[in-house]
């Protein structure tokens, strides 16, 4: 069975779900290829391995090269959802020890801010704000934007990951388009406001896109000044 990869990103974090055999030929050279190609943009990965049935030598080579490589230039490398075979692989071989795996994709992500043993500060820097929106114009001109003004935040086009985030980084202030806000359906309101419940939530109003950017900017950046524990 031939390697499928799927690529998707949660705030800067780049998940790659696998799908079929990781073994020496096309298949670990695929997987090797599309983190090339990645690395440029991104320097933390996940590996979903829920559809792996298989890691031979060649392919748990392939993940601790990987993740030298990325240690390297301050990036890192966790895996989520081994099975039992891939898990008793690692305890095995005793690559448990240097390639941290963890239960599902959630957890994996969270682990990229959890405090390492030794060190006073996570390995990822502390984000201030976890910023929703649906347009990905939008969301790039409210990275830069946020950015600029010396806040340290994450963005998502999505509230599943937007939750995902939260959980993982505890930002003081939500920053959410108010049209997606408004859209949730089904129980979503409610865990929207369970993860909430203490943080700042900021709207980003329908006529954001539209209005002046600068002056549609300069507005937010004052809610959130104001608003916030940010601005004082």
């Amino acid at each position: 069975m031939s390697l499928s990869l799927q690529t998707h990103t949660v705030g800067d974090i780049a998940v790659i779900a696998c799908n079929g055999r990781i073994v020496e030929g096309a298949e670990t050279a695929a997987l090797h290829q599309q983190i090339r190609d990645l690395i440029p943009i991104y320097h933390f990965f996940v590996l979903d391995l829920h559809e792996v049935s298989f890691v031979d030598s060649a392919g748990l080579g392939l993940l601790v090269r990987l993740l030298s490589r990325l240690r390297s230039s301050a990036g890192d490398l966790k895996l989520c959802g081994a099975g039992p075979n891939i898990n008793k692989t690692l305890t095995v071989s005793r690559l448990n020890s240097v390639l941290a795996s963890y239960a599902n994709e959630a957890d994996a992500i969270a682990a990229f801010y959890d405090r390492e043993p030794g060190q006073d500060l996570p390995i990822r820097g502390a984000v201030d704000i976890v910023c929703i929106h649906s347009s990905a114009n939008v969301l790039a001109y409210l990275r830069e934007l946020l950015r600029q003004a010396g806040y340290g935040l994450l963005t998502t086009g999505n509230l599943s990951d937007a939750l995902t985030l939260i959980r993982a980084t505890e930002p003081k202030v939500v920053v959410i388009e108010t049209a997606l806000r408004d859209a949730m359906t089904g129980g979503m309101p409610e865990i929207f406001r369970q993860f909430t419940q203490d943080l700042y939530v900021v709207d980003v109003p329908r006529s954001f896109a539209t209005d002046d950017a600068g002056e549609a900017g300069a507005r937010l950046l004052e809610e959130i000044k104001q608003r916030t524990p940010l601005g004082s």
